[in-house]
């Protein structure tokens, strides 16, 4: 997988492992594997100024997931943290670094302007919004796997999930980067119209 290679192994290992816990449909190791394609991109394309910083957090950044669960940010921060302060020859400060990141997908859009790592990161991270049709759905269908009904009834997701989506329409753009807004801008906005078109109807509501 590219990128590894700036990884100490046992964190690969840590990581890939936290992703076996019951319940994952989308965020399973295969979003890990989506993501390091992306991060391999962004490397070849001079995004990434802290490669290992941000390979880490890519790694982690959903290594807790209980779906309607408030703290798997900041679960999967303290385990990057934890592996990293075990594992290799990380600094403080990286291991900090790598935590804040991983805590800024809480909320992806609620940070002001973002930059530089932070930013290609958090757009890497919902690349997938911008992706083929297929992969779209796919994605949708497995949050919608992961919610209900473990979390929550089928109308309160179609609720919550309007309203995420609904307002990542509002923004004035979806990504924070120029790097992911020209490749993935305009199919991310058709595919969320998709969907919550779809959201009114049956075929994403059914169960």
């Amino acid at each position: 997988m590219s990128g590894i290679a700036d990884c100490d192994e046992e964190l690969v290992r840590i990581a890939r492992r936290a992703y076996d816990s019951p319940g994952r449909h989308y965020h399973a190791w295969s979003h890990i594997e989506a993501c390091l394609a992306e991060f391999a991109k962004a490397q070849a394309d001079g995004q990434v100024k802290a490669p290992r910083t941000v390979l880490v957090a890519l790694l982690f950044h959903d290594a807790v997931y209980v779906a309607g669960r408030r703290d798997n940010e900041l679960l999967s921060a303290q385990m990057a943290e934890e592996a990293m302060a075990r594992n290799g020859d990380s600094s403080a400060q990286e291991r900090a670094d790598v935590a804040e990141l991983i805590m800024l997908t809480a909320q992806h859009h609620a940070h002001g302007a973002l930059s530089g790592d932070a930013a290609t990161f958090l757009d890497i991270d919902l690349a997938v919004l911008g992706a083929d049709e297929a992969i779209y759905r796919a994605y949708a269908q497995g949050v919608r796997q992961e919610f209900v009904p473990s979390a929550v009834s089928a109308a309160a997701f179609v609720e919550g999930r309007g309203r995420f989506l609904r307002g990542l329409l509002e923004q004035p753009n979806i990504y924070l980067t120029d790097w992911m807004r020209t490749r993935r801008e305009a199919a991310a906005r058709v595919n969320i119209a998709r969907e919550l078109q779809e959201l009114s109807g049956v075929s994403i509501v059914s169960n």
